[in-house]
């Protein structure tokens, strides 16, 4: 079916923010939420919104602001997050990467030919920290387990190591 060959090794890996960064059409908004539940396990969710009006760029990577204006980033944890936690979620740009997936998809991508690839922009986006303003909350406080769902599994979801599990809604 829908099988189109392997990923080349310049566009493998890319986080998700990475793969906005690279993304000539800007058809749709997200908001992202990372929940850290207990003390190590995390997940993230994304849900996706259509934007009314797409918006095709000439240069790549967007700048900075135009990110602030389709994507959201809430943080639901006992603590702020840690820059640990930062990495672990699907919401830091690794600069260098997001150069070399626009360099290749420039010279391999008939839609990405005329391509301006701006250093200035992909030097505003820090390494380190989400491109985005977190909002951090805190969880709902626990509810008396009487209130709990009879099937109601408690134990915890997410990993406590590496990358968290990211579903796209």
């Amino acid at each position: 079916g829908n099988w189109i060959g392997d990923v080349p090794e310049q566009l493998k890996d890319l986080s998700f923010v990475e793969k906005m960064l690279v993304a000539r059409l800007r058809h749709n908004y997200c908001i992202m939420k990372v929940v850290k539940s207990g003390q190590y396990k995390m997940k993230a969710n994304a849900i996706m919104f259509e934007v009314p009006m797409p918006k095709i760029y000439q240069a790549l990577p967007p700048p900075r602001a135009d990110l602030d204006e389709v994507l959201a980033y809430i943080y639901i944890g006992s603590i702020k997050p840690s820059e640990e936690d930062h990495k672990r979620s699907p919401m830091l740009v690794r600069r260098n990467k997001v150069k070399i997936a626009l360099e290749w998809l420039k010279l391999n991508h008939s839609n990405y030919a005329d391509l301006d690839i701006s250093e200035s922009n992909l030097a505003e986006y820090p390494e380190n920290v989400p491109p985005v303003v977190c909002d951090y909350r805190r969880p709902p406080e626990h509810k008396n387990s009487e209130n709990l769902a009879v099937n109601k599994n408690e134990e915890e979801e997410g990993t406590d190591k590496g990358p968290c599990p990211f579903i796209v809604h």
